[in-house]
């Protein structure tokens, strides 16, 4: 692929996250996304098919640049506790990379069981497994009485919530104080080692 084809891809991409955080997936249009990248219609379906295709790749994106994170923590030789905090960390700056997109991919898997469907297609296609290896680790750790003994799920579960109603809360702090970016970041450092600190309180046996 040539760098205006590279270009062009981008443009698509850009305009398609664009449109699905204004107006949600299900009433995003591919002649808008079109408009907003100014390319041909036909362009989009050159490159991504379909409206599920785009939004697959734009989930995938995001998940692979957290995947190999993940993968090289679990293969060190790291004690639980700083495993748990360094896939939180992750997590956590995952989302505060690109807030919007992570808040439109939970808002729409929790609101549409389709696109829930589609994105576990996704993955078990693509032969993604990112969490094998730390249920391992998990099981192995409630054998030995070292953490409470609820299932991993759960755990999963606190992580993304606790993460991002971080990130839910945001916008409204924003708009109550006027906060300016510095102070937004200084924020969201408090609130990362907050929210590690909570979970392993939480997981104390």
């Amino acid at each position: 692929m040539n760098n205006s084809e590279l270009n062009t891809e981008q443009l698509i991409l850009e305009a398609a996250k664009t449109e699905f955080f204004e107006k949600g997936y299900g009433n995003a249009k591919m002649m808008a996304i079109a408009k907003r990248a100014n390319v041909a219609h036909s362009m989009l379906h050159y490159y991504f098919r379909s409206k599920e295709n785009l939004f697959q790749t734009i989930f995938l994106k995001q998940i692979q640049t957290v995947l190999p994170i993940y993968e090289s923590v679990l293969e060190q030789r790291l004690c639980f506790t700083e495993i748990v905090r360094i896939l939180m960390e992750t997590q956590f700056n995952s989302m505060a990379r690109d807030i919007k997109l992570s808040l439109f991919i939970l808002t729409e898997i929790l609101a549409n069981k389709e696109n829930r469907a589609m994105l576990s297609e996704v993955l078990t296609g693509k032969g993604i497994n990112p969490f094998s290896k730390m249920i391992d680790i998990w099981d192995e750790e409630v054998k030995k009485g070292a953490i409470r003994p609820i299932p991993f799920q759960d755990f999963m579960m606190m992580l993304i919530s606790i993460n991002a109603s971080s990130f839910v809360a945001m916008p409204i702090l924003e708009d109550i104080n006027g906060l300016k970016e510095e102070a937004i970041e200084n924020l969201l450092t408090e609130r990362r080692e907050s929210n590690i600190q909570f979970i392993l309180g939480a997981l104390q046996s």
